[in-house]
């Protein structure tokens, strides 16, 4: 059974998010094969490979993060260049939730770390609404 495009676009912001998170303030470079390749995956029993349709949800989720204020950073044709978490991404993965005891940032690394995919899409999803009610507040 796969995922939901939610649920693959939630694991793979959650990677993303553990890169940035860790590097902060560092820049970094993300490529399609550094994330689909090694360590995305889009079922509990099947690994993406970095097939055409994977490299556009990788090259699609950027975009929207991009877009949506979490990242900066200059986009290319495999992947972004300079890639930081920009100040409303780092409010977000500073913040510590009532039903969490420590940053949303520190347990999307240990989820990444720990391979646990559903945590992993629980605290991007809490991350993710976090930053909406941050916009919303800004208006």
């Amino acid at each position: 059974m796969t995922n939901s495009n939610i649920e693959k676009f939630n694991e793979l912001v959650g990677i993303i998010f553990a890169k940035l998170y860790e590097s902060f303030p560092l820049k970094r470079d993300l490529f399609t094969d550094d994330i689909l390749g090694k360590e995305f995956l889009a079922s509990n029993s099947q690994e993406i490979g970095t097939s055409a349709e994977d490299e556009i949800f990788f090259l699609d989720s950027i975009d929207w993060l991009l877009m949506s204020g979490y990242i900066v950073g200059a986009r290319s044709s495999g992947g972004c260049h300079n890639v930081v978490l920009t100040a409303k991404g780092l409010e977000v993965l500073k913040a510590v939730p009532q039903s969490l005891n420590s940053p949303l940032g520190e347990r999307i690394v240990a989820a990444v770390n720990a391979e646990g995919r559903k945590a992993l899409s629980s605290l991007v999803s809490q991350a993710l609404g976090l930053g909406l009610q941050y916009a919303i507040r800004s208006i």
